[in-house]
């Protein structure tokens, strides 16, 4: 499912000509939060764990990222998000690779205490039926 697409500007661009990787992982993260917000009635996740995240591709300025989300483990209180990151070219529709991890987020009442995940069950299926395509 996507949830979010950003173009790289290049105030995001370290010496190397690329986009910095921790501002990657922040966009990731902000991402996972908002995949849980949409499969749930939650509105407050925070991160538990990230997953071991292999850059296989540079950013550059001027280039849109697609963040895309599946539903990995499903719990009571946290639930995993397979995240995938590529860079989209609206002109050539092409989609090249840039990174991929995993995000538990954990649901949070207003003092940051798990709490249960109140299932949005249309979204959960939405976003099971666009992960079969």
């Amino acid at each position: 499912m996507l949830i979010n697409r950003e173009i790289v500007l290049q105030q995001d661009i370290g010496l190397n000509g690329t986009l910095f990787g921790g501002d990657m992982m922040a966009s990731m993260d902000k991402a996972s939060g908002i995949f849980a917000c949409l499969l749930s009635r939650n509105d407050r996740f925070l991160t538990l764990k990230v997953s071991e995240l292999m850059f296989h591709s540079p950013v550059r300025a001027g280039e849109i990222i697609e963040l895309n989300g599946r539903l990995g483990h499903k719990g009571h209180t946290s639930l995993s998000v397979l995240l995938e990151v590529k860079v989209y070219n609206p002109v050539s529709n092409h989609r090249r690779d840039v990174t991929s991890g995993e995000f538990v987020m954990v649901a949070v009442d207003g003092e940051n205490r798990p709490e249960p995940i109140l299932w949005r069950v249309d979204m959960v299926q939405a976003a099971q039926e666009t992960t079969e395509e």
